[in-house]
């Protein structure tokens, strides 16, 4: 019965994120434009999710409780991320989701939050100065109009 109940939540996750892609709209890139991945992924995604529901098999081993709370915990860390990432920049957004992530998983602080700090920049660089993809180094936050 759960694989059903996670076939079911699946789908609707896949079908929300298939619908979603149809509304994002950008100024550069593809020819075919920005809603073609998210398509892509999307509709195999309900396809195989809806077989979960029509064909299950198998048994299900859920994770010891203390791994399920890390698994919830680094969800929200991801959502939170999502939400912060216009408010405070791309660099600080990703420096707390790398710092978060690395401690959840078992790191150092020291160590996740240095990595964070190394990181964070670096791939602010990446995409915006080295790839092309503009992304806002200062946040809503710090940018007064």
């Amino acid at each position: 019965m759960s694989i059903r109940l996670l076939g079911v939540a699946i789908f609707v996750i896949a079908a929300l994120y298939t619908r979603q892609a149809g509304t994002y709209a950008i100024t550069f890139g593809d020819v075919l434009g920005p809603t073609v991945f998210p398509i892509i992924v999307g509709m195999p995604m309900m396809i195989l999710s809806a077989s979960l529901v029509v064909f299950p098999a198998g048994q299900v081993d859920w994770p010891a409780p203390q791994r399920l709370g890390r698994q919830a915990a680094a969800l929200a860390v991801l959502v939170g991320y999502t939400i912060a990432l216009e408010p405070l920049g791309f660099p600080l957004a990703t420096f707390a989701l790398i710092a978060l992530i690395g401690i959840i998983l078992g790191g150092a602080p020291w160590r996740a939050v240095i990595l964070g700090g190394v990181m964070a920049p670096a791939l602010w660089a990446l995409f915006d100065q080295v790839l092309g993809l503009p992304l806002d180094f200062l946040g809503e936050l710090f940018v007064s109009d």
